[in-house]
C-alpha cells in the first residue's frame, strides 16, 4: 500500500516494504506528516514524514502505536496498545485514559491545547470527549443514538472549537456531524452520497473528507463554510474579547441550540461557570468534571466564568425571544492577590447515594460560608462579590463540612488551602471521603463549656458498638454513668444525637461548680476529656 502527500501543490508518495496496510491522518502548518502502518506481522507502527524523510516512531513501551495527529507545536497524538491488548490515547511522551475508559482513542489538538477523541465506558458505550487543557474532561454524544450506537469517532477540532466526528448505529449507513462549540449539532453529507466522513477541519472552517457514490466509487471533497447571509436564523453575530482570569458575561443572542454551563464552558475554554439564583439569592457554581449539562444558560442574565488564557468569542443566533435583550458580554480580570468569585467542587466517596446531602465551605479568614446540595455525588459550591472585591486569597483555609437530608453532621471537617493554582482556575477540586461513616472513633468538646447547668457531648463511631459515657470529678471519682446502649457507625455531634448531660449525678442531685473529666467507652475505645461546670 503506498502512502501520498500533497503539500504546496506537490504530489510525493511513500511506501513501506512488506506492510499490510499503510496511511497519513495528521498534517500540520509546519508540514509534518503522520500516520501509522502494519508490518507483516499485523503490529502498528507510527510513522513521521518531515521534510520529505520519512522515519518509523514507536511510542516508548507500547506494544503498538498508531498516531492520528500533531499539533503545531509537534505533539503527536494518538493511541498505543499496550501488551496486554488495552488500548490507551496519547499526546507527546503522556499516555492518558479517559476517567471510566475501558478504551481511550485519541485524534486531534487544536492550537488552544483542547484534545478530542472518543472512548469506550464500562458498558460499551461509545462518547465523544473534549480533553482540555488543564487535564479536566468534557464528554459528549449524539442525542438519540446512544442506545443503538455501534461506535462513534472523533476526526478533529479546529481553533474555533468546531468539532467533525463520524457514529454508526446498529443496520444504519456511516454519518459525519459537525458539533459547533455551543454544542449544536449538524450533520454533514455530500449531496447524491452514500455516506460522508470528514476526516478534518482547518481554523477557516473548510472540511476535507471523502464521500462514497451511488456507483461504488470514492471521491474526496473539500466543503467551504456558507457565506454568513445564507445560514438561516443564525444572521446575527456578535464578538467580544474576554481577558485571562474572572469574567461577568451574557449570552447576548439566542443560539440555535438550548445552551446549558456545560456547553457555555467548552465555547469558553471555562474552568467554571457561575449564577445567581435570584428566587434563594445564592450563587450556584458548575465545573467541567460534573456528572450534567448543568443550568440552562438564558438571555438578559449574567454568568461568572473564568478563563485561564484570553479568548476572542463569537456569537450566533437570533434576538432572545424569551428574555429581555442580554447585555453585552462585561469583562474584568481577577486580581493577582485574589478572587472574587470561587467554587468549591468535588466527588463525595461513599457505598450509598448521598443525592440531597449539603455540602459548606467555610473560608475561617473571612468567616463566609457557600452551601450546595449532591447529586450524583457531585456538587459545586460557589460565592462571588458583584463589586469584583477579592474574598478569597492565597494561603486561605477552608473548611468543608457535611450534613445529611436531616441536617444530622454526616462527615468529618475537613480542611484545604487555597493554592496559587488554585486561585488561577477559580476552582478548589477536592474529593471527600467517609461520608456516612468515621474514619476513626473520636470524642470531641463537649457543648458549651463552661457550662451550667446542661451540655451535650459529641463523639464519632467508626464502628457499630455498645457506647457508655462516664463522668469523673475533680478527685477522679466516677459521679454519673450515662449507658447509651448499642450504638450504629456514625457522626454524633448535633444536639439530637449527641450524648446529653444535665450535670447531676447518678442520685440525681446537681453537681457542683468545677472541673470535671468525662470518658467515652467501648469495646476498643476508651478517650477522655475536660470539661467546666460554671455559675
Amino acid at each position: 500500500m503506498v502512502g501520498f502527500t500533497l503539500i504546496d501543490g506537490m504530489l510525493s508518495t511513500y511506501s513501506i516494504p512488506d506492510s499490510l496496510t499503510f496511511g497519513f491522518y495528521g498534517l500540520n502548518n509546519a508540514g509534518q506528516v503522520v500516520g501509522f502502518y502494519q508490518d507483516a506481522n499485523e503490529i502498528s507502527h507510527g510513522v513521521i514524514v518531515q521534510d520529505g524523510e520519512l522515519t518509523q516512531f514507536d511510542f516508548p513501551g507500547a506494544a503498538e502505536t498508531e498516531i492520528f495527529g500533531v499539533s503545531e507545536s509537534g505533539l503527536l497524538i494518538g493511541d498505543i496498545f499496550d501488551a496486554d491488548g488495552a488500548i490507551h490515547g496519547f499526546v507527546g511522551n503522556e499516555q492518558f485514559d479517559v476517567p471510566g475508559a475501558t478504551i481511550t482513542y485519541a485524534d486531534d489538538m487544536n492550537a488552544a491545547g483542547f484534545l478530542v477523541g472518543s472512548y469506550v465506558d464500562a458498558d460499551g458505550v461509545y462518547h465523544g470527549y473534549i480533553r482540555h487543557p488543564n487535564g479536566g474532561f468534557t464528554t459528549f454524544d449524539y442525542p438519540g443514538m446512544l442506545s443503538n450506537l455501534e461506535y462513534l469517532f472523533v476526526n478533529a477540532i479546529n481553533d474555533a472549537g468546531i468539532i467533525v466526528f463520524r457514529a454508526k448505529a446498529f443496520g444504519s449507513l456511516e454519518r459525519t456531524y459537525i458539533r459547533l462549540p455551543n454544542g449544536a449539532l449538524k450533520e454533514l453529507k455530500f449531496p447524491g452520497s452514500v455516506t460522508t466522513v470528514a476526516r478534518d477541519i482547518d481554523r477557516t472552517g473548510q472540511i476535507v473528507g471523502y464521500y462514497d457514490a451511488l456507483d461504488g466509487r470514492r471521491y474526496g471533497f473539500i466543503a467551504k463554510p456558507l457565506p454568513s447571509e445564507t445560514v438561516e436564523d443564525l444572521s446575527a453575530v456578535y464578538s467580544v474579547s474576554l481577558p485571562r482570569g474572572l469574567n461577568m458575561i451574557s449570552v447576548p443572542l439566542q443560539p440555535e441550540a438550548p445552551m446549558t454551563a456545560r456547553s457555555l464552558s467548552e465555547m469558553l475554554g471555562a474552568t467554571t461557570v457561575i449564577m445567581l439564583d435570584e428566587v434563594r439569592q445564592e450563587f450556584v457554581g458548575w465545573t467541567p468534571d460534573a456528572p450534567d449539562y448543568g443550568f440552562p444558560i438564558e438571555g438578559g442574565k449574567g454568568y461568572i466564568v473564568n478563563l485561564l488564557e484570553p479568548q476572542q468569542v463569537t456569537f450566533a443566533g437570533t434576538t432572545w425571544t424569551n428574555q429581555p435583550p442580554a447585555a453585552a458580554p462585561a469583562s474584568g480580570a481577577a486580581s493577582n492577590e485574589g478572587a472574587w468569585a470561587f467554587v468549591v467542587s468535588g466527588r463525595l466517596e461513599s457505598e450509598w447515594s448521598l443525592n440531597g446531602y449539603l455540602v459548606t465551605a467555610q473560608n475561617l479568614r473571612t468567616g463566609a460560608t457557600m452551601t450546595g446540595r449532591v447529586h450524583d455525588g457531585y456538587f459545586a459550591v460557589a460565592t462571588a462579590d458583584l463589586s469584583r472585591r477579592s474574598i478569597v486569597q492565597v494561603g486561605d483555609t477552608l473548611e468543608v463540612t457535611v450534613t445529611d437530608t436531616t441536617g444530622e453532621i454526616a462527615s468529618a471537617q475537613f480542611s484545604f488551602t487555597v493554592t496559587p493554582d488554585t486561585l488561577a482556575n477559580a476552582v478548589l477540586p477536592v474529593t471527600l471521603d467517609g461520608i456516612g461513616t468515621p474514619n476513626k472513633t473520636l470524642l470531641l468538646q463537649n457543648y458549651p463549656n463552661p457550662f451550667n447547668p446542661e451540655t451535650w457531648i459529641p463523639y464519632h463511631l467508626s464502628d457499630a458498638a455498645p457506647v457508655t459515657l462516664l463522668i469523673y470529678d475533680a478527685t477522679g471519682q466516677r459521679i454519673r454513668t450515662l449507658s447509651l446502649g448499642l450504638q450504629a457507625a456514625g457522626f454524633y455531634q448535633n444536639r439530637s444525637r449527641a450524648a446529653y448531660w444535665d450535670g447531676r449525678n447518678d442520685l440525681g442531685e446537681q453537681v457542683s461548680n468545677g472541673v470535671y473529666f468525662y470518658q467515652l467507652s467501648t469495646p476498643s475505645e476508651h478517650q477522655m476529656k475536660r470539661m467546666v461546670i460554671t455559675k
